[in-house]
């Protein structure tokens, strides 16, 4: 029998504002859900490491990755939405 997965925190910040932020949370909602790093790579189309990465929160990864392991978690980012009467402060 394999090795449970051990749940991580949720990040504290109120808002996802850097690469920590967000790799904290991603790496939360997939232990949350008991999915080995492997698995989920393998579930996203990225290698391990890529994976590794992102919940690292490590800068350089691509957007492409990051959207690839966003979409396989079920997790939605949103904003406020924007008008063309919105100024940008």
């Amino acid at each position: 029998m394999g090795k449970k997965v051990k749940p991580s925190k949720m990040p504290e910040a109120r808002f996802i504002d850097n690469a920590i932020t967000l790799g904290e949370l991603i790496k939360a909602k997939r232990t949350a859900m008991g999915v080995k790093l492997s698995d989920c790579a393998a579930l996203c189309g990225i290698g391990i490491n890529t994976l590794s990465r992102i919940e690292n929160g490590n800068q350089n990864c691509t957007l492409f990755a990051m959207f690839a392991v966003l979409n396989g978690l079920g997790i939605k980012l949103s904003a406020q939405e924007l008008t063309s009467t919105d100024e940008w402060v």
